[in-house]
């Protein structure tokens, strides 16, 4: 054995605290350096702090659940893992941009497609986005035409966001973190395929097969359903929204007024309406009232889309259109997109919510992200 080896610092235990990643060497020396030091375990759950695997013979400690690894010699040299930028934008068409684009305005598809790639940008789809963008397709029942547009939207670099399961899997992060007395841990709401985006959480059923296109998935949704995209998109979305706004608005003008209290009774609903998060009902106000306390990082989309929805109750004389409803949904993802387009009356509002929301956290940054029309964005940011 080499001198190298035997001198070589090898770690026998680590501990990660709140502060700080202590590791003990086999010489006896015990080292320390900031938890900032590595943005993987700072963002962790004690759990995943916790579970680690020693290096080789002690160069280093691996983390599997979060797939960090830490060497002895960057500790003791004194190297910090910076947090990587995100160059990708993401961006969030809603259905009539994407129609749009369909009919070369203000750019076709092969034009968007070269926008998105020179910029290192890619084009996010929805449950909600891809059934109403193709609801031309009731009126026809053109088989080949579906195939030929979802094809070209296809070719594009996208990304598929998994819409109907934001609030669901952020109310679970806010329940473990409320019981960890920690803070949330960012959820990633993207899926592979489309059909992933089908259900609110759990595996598509169309897992199984393989090499499936956007086109044989959504004929494959449309079919299970028997039902045309606006349809089922209505049914799904816009008519339980509908009958809510409807019944919301007769209250008095003080009950609609929006409060913690009010949303105390929202997170409840949510938490009534699913049974797979196991939490005490005689603890639902004061979760809800930690989730309220910042915005910024605890249920983001369930609170903006939350706020959004009550501008839309309190405002009795505008009428709620079915483009309302679903860029409500919309909403729901903004929160995890760069750019999202919206019609005037959905980014005004969400626009008003996002400053808001801005004055109790300085972080949020949502209205620099709502836009009108592909046209406006592009303006923006390209």
């Amino acid at each position: 054995m080499s001198t190298a080896t035997l001198t070589e610092p090898r770690v026998v235990s680590v501990k990660v605290t709140d502060e700080a990643i202590v590791a003990h060497l086999a010489d006896g020396r015990i080292v320390s350096v900031p938890l900032e030091w590595s943005w993987r375990l700072k963002d962790a759950t004690p759990r995943q702090r916790a579970h680690w695997e020693i290096i080789g013979d002690g160069q280093g400690v691996h983390w599997p659940d979060i797939d960090e690894d830490i060497g002895v010699e960057g500790m003791l040299r004194g190297v910090p893992a910076r947090r990587p930028s995100r160059t990708e934008m993401r961006i969030l068409l809603d259905a009539s941009s994407l129609i749009d684009v369909e009919h070369g305005k203000p750019i076709s598809f092969g034009e968007l497609d070269r926008v998105l790639r020179e910029h290192h940008a890619r084009l996010i789809l929805t449950y909600t986005g891809i059934l109403e963008s193709v609801g031309s397709f009731q009126k026809t029942w053109d088989h080949i035409a579906l195939r030929d547009q979802l094809q070209q939207i296809e070719r594009l670099p996208v990304g598929y966001i998994r819409e109907r399961g934001i609030v669901l899997a952020e109310l679970r992060e806010a329940v473990a973190a409320f019981r960890e007395k920690r803070e949330c841990v960012p959820i990633d709401p993207y899926v592979r395929r489309w059909d992933q985006t089908v259900r609110p959480e759990g595996p598509s059923p169309l897992d199984m097969l393989v090499n499936q296109s956007l086109y044989d998935c959504v004929s494959a949704v449309l079919k299970v359903s028997g039902e045309s995209p606006v349809v089922l998109a209505k049914r799904l979305f816009d008519d339980p929204l509908r009958e809510q706004f409807k019944n919301d608005r007769k209250l008095p003008v003080m009950a609609r007024k929006p409060t913690g209290k009010h949303f105390r009774e929202a997170i409840r609903r949510h938490l009534a309406d699913d049974r797979s998060i196991d939490f005490p009902s005689a603890r639902v106000d004061e979760l809800a009232d930690w989730i309220y306390e910042n915005p910024a990082t605890r249920c983001p989309g369930c609170r903006l889309t939350w706020e959004v929805r009550q501008e839309m109750m309190n405002n009795v004389t505008e009428k709620v259109s079915g483009n309302d409803v679903l860029d409500s949904v919309n909403a729901l993802a903004l929160p995890y997109v760069d750019a999202v387009t919206m019609d005037r009356n959905a980014a005004g509002r969400c626009r008003r919510v996002s400053r808001r929301l801005r004055a109790k956290n300085p972080a949020i940054d949502y209205e620099d992200r709502i836009f009108t029309s592909l046209k406006e964005l592009l303006d923006a940011k390209f």
